[in-house]
């Protein structure tokens, strides 16, 4: 995902709370960017276990960035309607021109281009772009782009509405996995149960991503949660527990990931607390135990991977 290379540290932690992830330290791969999992292990495992959690993380980089985006082109345009266009950025400023009129287009100062087609964009920007997000608002669009890291490009419809404490998130269309082309239907809702605020140091919120994924011969049905908490005093301490219990079929197999278990803690993009981290649960094809959630310290990193009968998963190497 690109950065806003504007943004500024509040905007910072703002975007930490809004995706519950941070920003990878170099030498301590952070939550959001685990390591590229080994050439062992079928691409549907490797979807069926990835794959869902990097969409849910991709949609709220994206819807963020879009309202800073609108913000952005509707100074520069000097109207405050503005939803098309073109951002052009060079160095550490942006450009803005009229056209085209039916989208708004995004050239980044290293070529890559993102485009997006906003159909909804309800809320308040008179407090900027991080109040709009977390406020209640209605954003339906449609986003095409190709992110940095494992995904390739994607094409994106995705509608997010927040009312009070409750977010509810749709993401539909396809995105490239592995080089092959997956379609999505996934709805997660969010409820925040503490915010940031006069006497407050702590924001923590509770996900429910439910859905499916299908690729060229993979059929997965999603049922994850996970529970986010980052407490700032001084340094901003992030917790994250997910849940998974995902079916898939591939090759004409019947798998299921049973009470699946991962949770991590980082200070300041750090990993801390390694007798906290957990990778746990059961991989059943037809109901038998055919692997399943670990993890094991190579030298000071810890790996989480999940074994399968194709080989191992890797989901993510952390530095202690």
């Amino acid at each position: 995902m690109k950065p806003f290379i504007w943004t500024t540290a509040s905007l910072l932690i703002a975007a930490l709370c809004a995706c519950g992830t941070t920003s990878p330290n170099p030498g301590n791969p952070g939550p959001g960017t685990p390591n590229p999992p080994g050439n062992s292990g079928g691409l549907g495992f490797k979807a069926a276990s990835l794959l869902p959690e990097k969409l849910k993380d991709l949609e709220q980089e994206l819807s963020p960035l879009l309202v800073e985006l609108v913000e952005l082109a509707r100074s520069l345009s000097r109207n405050n309607s503005t939803l098309t266009g073109t951002l052009t950025q060079s160095g550490n400023t942006f450009s803005y021109s009229a056209t085209p009129n039916n989208r708004l287009r995004v050239v980044w100062s290293d070529g890559v281009i993102y485009e997006f087609a906003v159909v909804q964009f309800q809320g308040s920007l008179s407090s900027g772009a991080g109040a709009f997000y977390k406020g209640n608002h209605l954003l339906q669009y449609t986003a095409s782009l190709d992110p940095d890291g494992e995904l390739g490009p994607v094409n994106l419809s995705l509608r997010s509405q927040r009312q009070g404490a409750n977010l509810s998130v749709g993401l539909g269309g396809s995105a490239t996995f592995e080089g092959q082309a997956h379609t999505l239907n996934l709805n997660y809702a969010q409820v925040v149960l503490s915010d940031f605020g006069p006497g407050s140091i702590e924001f923590r919120h509770q996900d429910t991503l439910q859905g499916s994924l299908s690729g060229p011969s993979l059929q997965v049905q999603i049922n994850e949660t996970y529970d986010f908490r980052l407490v700032g005093s001084g340094s901003l301490v992030m917790q994250t527990i997910r849940t998974l219990n995902n079916t898939w079929s591939e090759g004409g197999q019947q798998f299921r990931l049973s009470n699946g278990l991962i949770k991590r803690v980082f200070r300041d993009g750090n990993p801390i607390e390694p007798d906290f981290w957990t990778a746990s649960g059961d991989l059943l094809r037809a109901g038998v135990r055919v692997g399943g959630l670990g993890q094991q310290f190579v030298g000071s990193n810890l790996e989480q991977f999940l074994d399968t009968p194709s080989g191992r998963v890797r989901l993510g190497a952390f530095r202690f």
